[in-house]
């Protein structure tokens, strides 16, 4: 036979095939299911239920259409429909099938006992099957009848033999169930068993502890009873949340180093240095490369220093720059240790005995450290600011017109502004701040040129040279400054000066003189806003914090500063968890 005989064959048999009634019924139904899956695609229930009916008029055995309208009923709360619909194909289902839309529906009925006996005879048939226990978890899940379904999982482990099965969803069962002991159990054994999970179940934890605060002790007793390393990140992590510091701590110095460090570097950048500080000295006691410990004498000399300890800040520094280890080749540069010791050594100068020379020697000494020229021209602004100070403005002007480095270039054009305001050359200095803002709209000093230009605009030219001293006392981080400027608040009256006053005393740590003054009686209401603000920031107890931000967000609803004091209202309420 020839290629084309066995072509026009092969074309006559398809012709057949096609024009044959069992194809065109086949062709008809899965037109009209497809239409059926659209409408439920776009949740237009009774249009699909009128295509489902009609396919069962014409294939009444149709097994897909029984089950699709059954869902459809049970989504939208036909339950009289469900019930009829199930008497009349019941038969066209298999046994299995038939069983779990009658457990279905009993539920939906709420009536979660019957149910639940029907799935006993449903289970013992079907040989107890894991998948089986699942899918009628999943039936009393949707009522929210969470006391059959842990029952569900706890006889599927007796009868399967598996102490270990449905850990997580047993434990998010209990957790809507709002039973948090066992939710914490299953949680955390999971956990044991599933470690790259830390943070979601950190997180359901947390939801957990917001609900119910005595569950914090029931997961602290419960990590200690285990020798479990992921266990006892989590519950430090838990005791951050909750803002037991000092506790997480004590946790984290039993986990390995690089969590413990990076704990104290997360305080370090919070600023929360009660904890941060204990967190360094602990590193630093530690035997290890005396690099890390010097490192970590740095970060200590940091914390004292913000704190106005600038006493305790030089003598660890001083001890940093006399270790032999680090001249040695491979540290000279590494992590830039050495330099920021330098710089802070060259401030410690500054804020202890104003020792302008001294802190030019340290610049100075500085210099053999920096690798690079972003890190030289660094420097070199920290001793424009000094050249500011002695009001040396030739030299001061001259080295800025050397910075080139690009990443430098905001911080040069401020400074270039500043010491041409400092000199009394106003409209230069106006001018100045004009191509900063240009330059630099969204620039970190953008707020402060504008704010300072403002101020000296407002001062009487009596006034000018006071504001100008005590710009500089405040570059040598002299707490003088405050002082100084609140004098010249007190001729001026422009309350703007006072705002400034308070914000230096934080800036050097003299909180208690920021609250003084800012327990002046304002005039000005943005002033009055701001004031507020500052106190909030002030405020260490985080009942009173919460107070504070309701009370201002009561009276100042539309206020420009009213964002932030919602960010203080961190507390949310109880969500349902994220599964």
């Amino acid at each position: 036979m020839n290629s084309k005989a066995c072509l026009f064959l092969l074309f006559s048999a398809f012709l057949l095939l096609v024009s044959s009634p069992a194809w065109g019924q086949y062709n008809e139904r899965e037109i009209l299911t497809q239409q059926a899956y659209a409408q439920l695609g776009a949740r237009q229930f009774a249009e699909a239920e009128k295509i489902f009916l009609q396919i069962l008029e014409k294939y009444p055995n149709d097994t897909n259409s029984v089950l699709q309208l059954m869902n459809v009923y049970f989504q939208t709360s036909q339950l009289d429909k469900a019930e009829e619909l199930l008497k009349r194909y019941r038969r066209s289902l298999p046994e299995n099938q038939a069983t779990e839309q009658e457990i279905q529906l009993l539920i939906m009925r709420g009536k979660p006992e019957q149910a639940w006996n029907l799935s006993q005879a449903y289970l013992q048939r079907q040989n107890y099957g894991e998948g089986n226990y699942r899918l009628l978890a999943s039936f009393f899940e949707r009522r929210g009848f969470f006391e059959q379904v842990l029952r569900l999982y706890r006889d599927a482990r007796k009868q399967l033999g598996k102490p270990d099965l449905f850990r997580l969803e047993m434990a998010n069962s209990a957790l809507n169930f709002r039973q948090f002991d066992v939710a914490v159990s299953e949680y955390l054994t999971w956990l044991e068993q599933n470690p790259p999970n830390l943070y979601f179940v950190n997180n359901q934890c947390k939801t957990i502890i917001k609900e119910d605060p005595s569950m914090l002790r029931v997961i602290g007793n419960h990590v200690r009873s285990r020798d479990s390393e992921v266990l006892r990140e989590l519950y430090a992590n838990i005791l951050v949340s909750q803002q037991e510091y000092l506790q997480a701590l004590e946790i984290y110095k039993q986990l390995p180093l690089d969590k413990l460090t990076r704990f104290a570097n997360e305080q370090f950048t919070a600023q929360n240095d009660r904890i941060a500080l204990p967190a360094f000295e602990y590193l630093a006691s530690l035997d290890g490369e005396a690099f890390d410990r010097n490192e970590y004498k740095l970060r200590q000399a940091q914390i004292q220093f913000r704190n106005g300890n600038y006493g305790s800040s030089a003598q660890i520094l001083l001890q940093i720059s006399a270790e032999p280890q680090m001249r040695e080749r491979q540290n000279l540069f590494r992590k830039g240790v050495n330099l920021a010791t330098r710089k802070l050594l060259a401030e410690t100068a500054l804020a202890t005995a104003k020792d302008i020379p001294a802190a030019l020697d340290w610049y100075g000494d500085a210099r053999q450290f920096c690798n690079n020229n972003f890190d030289l021209q660094d420097v070199d602004l920290a001793v424009v600011r000094l050249l500011i100070i002695q009001q040396d403005y030739d030299r001061a002007r001259q080295k800025l017109l050397q910075v080139r480095e690009p990443r430098h270039g905001e911080t040069r054009d401020y400074l270039l502004f500043t010491l041409e305001l400092m000199r009394g050359n106003t409209e230069l200095a106006d001018s100045l701040m004009n191509n900063y803002l240009i330059a630099h709209p969204a620039g970190a000093f953008a707020n402060d040129a504008i704010y300072q230009m403002m101020l000296v605009l407002g001062l009487q030219e009596t006034d000018k040279e006071s504001f100008f001293g005590a710009n500089r006392l405040m570059m040598l981080r002299d707490p003088a400054a405050i002082d100084s400027l609140q004098s010249v608040f007190l001729r001026n009256g422009d309350e703007e000066l006072l705002i400034l006053a308070s914000e230096w005393a934080i800036l050097l740590a003299r909180q208690d003189k920021a609250k003084t003054l800012l327990e002046h009686e304002w005039q000005d209401e943005v002033c009055a806003e701001y004031a507020a603000l500052l106190k909030l920031v002030l405020t260490t107890d985080g009942e009173s914090e919460q107070l504070m931000a309701r009370d201002f967000l009561k009276n100042n609803p539309d206020s420009i500063f009213a964002p932030k004091f919602r960010q203080s209202l961190s507390r949310m309420n109880y969500s349902r968890p994220d599964y």
